[in-house]
């Protein structure tokens, strides 16, 4: 099993474009659905700011939401994508387990989120 990861969340609650507005709430959705922990950044929060520009920098995106990374236990923080990428790994979680297994380097909801915790002991 891999290592433990926290999962944050880039949005911003004051999004223009309908289509960024809606992947926003459909990512809410799901992972509320599927009770995976993250950690919510609102790039339009003034408080988050410094926050937001930390996660721009590692993610070399601007303007676009929402993103995702994973925080490790040792601090280091990771983009793993966009949308689209979150909403690819999302459809593999309809996926049986002989499927998951026939296509290895798939990169299925179980793999990818399976090891989200909330916080680190």
């Amino acid at each position: 099993m891999s290592e433990e990861k926290k999962l944050i969340v880039l949005i911003s609650n004051g999004v223009s474009d309908r289509m960024q507005a809606s992947n926003q709430n459909m990512t809410m959705t799901i992972l509320n659905a599927k009770k995976v922990p993250y950690e919510k950044v609102d790039g339009m929060d003034p408080e988050q700011r410094e926050r937001r520009n930390e996660l721009f920098g590692i993610s070399g995106v601007r303007g676009n939401y929402p993103q995702f990374f994973f925080e490790s236990k040792d601090g280091k923080t990771e983009f793993f994508g966009n949308y689209e990428k979150f909403e690819a790994v999302s459809e593999t979680s309809s996926w049986s387990d002989d499927v998951v297994q026939a296509n290895p380097d798939v990169e299925s909801w179980g793999k990818v989120f399976g090891n989200v915790v909330e916080s680190f002991p």
